[in-house]
């Protein structure tokens, strides 16, 4: 392994809350820390083999559509939680569960992948977060931040 690791923010930045990936791995780039490679506007699968292919780890953030009752809520997911899901986690035509397939076939994956996704239930036209999700952006990023910490060992530079 490369020993780098990936951060990939998905979602579409003009369709309000489902920009939360793309903002949380924007503002992870902000803190430039070694050996972090961020990437976003990923449109299909083969461009996130690409992105994570023999990275040490590589984290996945994107939105996932909730109830009201939960947006902003911020879940740390292994591959075995996407798989095993009926609704897999998906933004748009990229299907984790179902690159990491073909990518762990074609072996192009990570050696080890970690996936935070935000509620949200407003995704349709316009830009910015909102409000339960803006609030949720800052501690999603400090816990992102923290485990590249743990796994890598690098410090992050207080703001």
């Amino acid at each position: 392994m490369s020993g780098k690791v990936a951060v990939i923010g998905l979602g579409n930045r003009y369709r309000h809350d489902d920009a939360v990936g793309i903002a949380a791995a924007t503002a992870l780039g902000e803190l430039a820390l070694p050996g972090v490679e961020v990437t976003t506007d990923i449109v299909d699968p083969l461009a996130l083999l690409d992105v994570w292919s023999q990275a040490r780890l590589a984290i996945v953030i994107d939105a996932a559509i909730a109830t009201a009752s939960t947006v902003g809520r911020i879940r740390c997911l292994d591959l075995a939680d996407v798989v095993s899901s009926a609704d897999p986690l998906s933004s748009h035509s990229i299907d984790v569960g179902r690159t990491y397939a073909l990518g762990k076939e074609l072996d192009r994956i990570p050696e080890a992948l970690r996936i935070y996704a935000v509620d949200v239930t407003d995704t349709g036209h316009g830009a910015g977060l909102t409000s339960p999700v803006e609030l949720a952006l800052r501690d999603l990023v400090a816990r992102v931040a923290a485990e590249i910490v743990r796994v890598t060992g690098v410090s992050v530079e207080p703001s």
